[in-house]
C-alpha cells in the first residue's frame, strides 16, 4: 500500500506559538492535497514529535495527555488519517530532519505524484535494485 507519513506541527498546522494546540489553524492547501491522495488509495499516517520536549520523551504521558488533543483537532478539521504515531524524536529549535524520502510541504502541495517520485529518485537513483 502506498503510504504518506506526514508531520503535524508546522506542516498540517500553521505554526503560531501564540495559539494553543487545539486552536491552531490547519494548512488548508496541504489538507486538500491529503484528501486527494486519500481518494487515490494512499494510507495517511501522522508522525509527530508534539510534546516530546515537554514530557521529556515520555511516550505514555504523550499518549495520555497529547494524543486526545491531536485526534480532536484532526476530527474538528476533517483531516483524513489512518494512523497516528507519537514519539518522533524532536530535533530542537536549531536542528532539522534528513531523510531520503522527505519532501517539503510546499512540494507536496504543488507537485503531482509523478513529479514527487521523480524528485525522490534524484536522492536515491539506485532504489530499483541497481548497484552503488
Amino acid at each position: 500500500m502506498k503510504t504518506i507519513i506526514i508531520d503535524l506541527d508546522g506542516t498540517l498546522t500553521i505554526d503560531d506559538d501564540k495559539v494553543d494546540y487545539c486552536d491552531k489553524k490547519p494548512n488548508l492547501a496541504l489538507v486538500e492535497t491529503i484528501k486527494e491522495y486519500k481518494k487515490q488509495g494512499f494510507k495517511i499516517t501522522i508522525f509527530t514529535s508534539r510534546n516530546m520536549r515537554t514530557f521529556n520523551n515520555d511516550i505514555e504521558k504523550i499518549k495520555t495527555h497529547t494524543l486526545p488533543i491531536i485526534i480532536s483537532w484532526l476530527d474538528k478539521h476533517k483531516i483524513p488519517y489512518d494512523d497516528i504515531i507519537v514519539g518522533k524524536p524532536w530535533c530542537g529549535f536549531d536542528g532539522f530532519y534528513v531523510d531520503d524520502k522527505a519532501i517539503r510541504p510546499s512540494e507536496f502541495i504543488n507537485l503531482k505524484y509523478e513529479e514527487i517520485k521523480e524528485l525522490l529518485q534524484k536522492e536515491n537513483p539506485y532504489k530499483d535494485g541497481g548497484n552503488r
